[in-house]
């Protein structure tokens, strides 16, 4: 068994007692060996699904389970250098999501619309991972777990283990040839189902027509999102995580155009999973208590210190936003903000 990019083939073998059926045996064994070797490893094989969602033309039907309830929905996806896409509730009031490019548009049952401009780079779909990055082997065990058919399609099934309590696993079904997500389950530490969704019907390769990528009030797409309103720093940011979980790095600090010094928005990622956290001001006097709330897979801590408010949230167990949270400081080598006094 390998330490790392753990990617595995499980095989059937019938053992008896004759010289041919040993010679069967030692074939077999060497048949396994060589379709194992040709498995990507697990960063590649999931890099490949994350590209898929994103580039192939695409339409369907998904239910989707999560926060004690069940949702119907219909995706249209148009891939390319600009992404397009249309996700519609299929049961109780009726509601869309429109992304063309960054620009996502979220429409209500009383057709009230929200725009805003997306710099996540992330789609409609739900419960996709990210694509891995260096290093996820450390964190992450990578491997097939046989076959499967989902909405009429061949698929593979893949799990992604966590090696700690700080990471969710997965486990999906990934189409044969596209490698396109058909299904994917988000599990905790002790394997147990925390959300998930499932193509129902799916038409890989059929491209959406105009009309399906716009809403049934086109109106509503006359509105253009406002710029987003964060900047990269341009040195490093006033706060710093002491003590995140093992592979949890800072990978990108943002700040608003119009923040005061010291709001920042700092995310920190394992190469698959993600945490944000948010720093604003508040107003002097103000003392927020200690929060921790969970939604499905999305788990949130927030307190307040010294007139400042700190939010650290994402699709991570409690422990891990917990963990971030409670070694959140100021960095004391950059022109910081009031120190808080815990």
């Amino acid at each position: 068994m390998q330490k790392h990019s753990e990617v595995f083939v499980r095989g059937r073998l019938t053992a008896g007692g004759s010289a041919s059926n040993g010679l069967i045996i030692a074939l077999g064994v060497l048949v396994s060996f060589s379709v194992a070797a040709q498995v990507p490893q697990g960063g590649e094989l999931l890099t490949r699904m994350a590209s898929s969602v994103r580039e192939l033309d695409y339409q369907g039907s998904f239910v989707y389970q999560h926060a004690g309830r069940i949702d119907t929905l219909r995706v249209y996806h148009a891939g390319g250098a600009r992404e397009q896409e249309r996700l519609i509730s299929l049961n109780g009031p009726r509601s869309e999501v429109i992304r063309n490019g960054t620009n996502v548009t979220c429409i209500q049952a009383d057709n009230s619309a929200i725009v805003y401009a997306s710099t996540s780079g992330r789609g409609l779909l739900p419960l996709v991972p990210a694509a891995a990055t260096a290093g996820i082997d450390d964190h992450y065990v990578i491997r097939m777990d046989g076959e499967d058919r989902v909405a009429g399609y061949a698929a593979d099934v893949v799990e992604v283990l966590p090696r700690d309590a700080f990471r969710y696993g997965y486990r999906l079904w990934l189409e044969k040839g596209t490698r396109l997500l058909l299904r994917s389950i988000v599990t905790d530490h002790d394997n147990k189902s925390v959300e998930q969704f499932m193509f129902v019907s799916l038409e890989i390769g059929k491209t959406p027509a105009d009309t399906d990528l716009v809403p049934r009030e086109r109106e509503l797409l006359t509105t253009t999102a406002a710029p987003a309103d964060e900047i990269n720093l341009r040195g490093p940011p006033a706060w710093k995580v002491l003590n995140a979980p093992a592979g949890f790095t800072l990978r990108s600090a943002r700040q608003s155009t119009k923040a005061v010094s010291g709001a920042q928005h700092l995310v920190y990622s394992d190469g698959l999973a993600s945490v944000s956290v948010y720093v604003e001001p508040m107003q002097p006097g103000i003392d927020l208590p200690v929060a921790l709330a969970s939604r499905g897979t999305l788990n949130i801590y927030s307190f307040s210190n010294n007139s400042w408010r700190f939010t650290v949230l994402g699709d991570v167990p409690a422990a891990t936003v917990t963990a971030i949270a409670e070694s959140l400081e100021p960095d004391t080598t950059v022109a910081s903000p009031p120190l808080p006094s815990r």
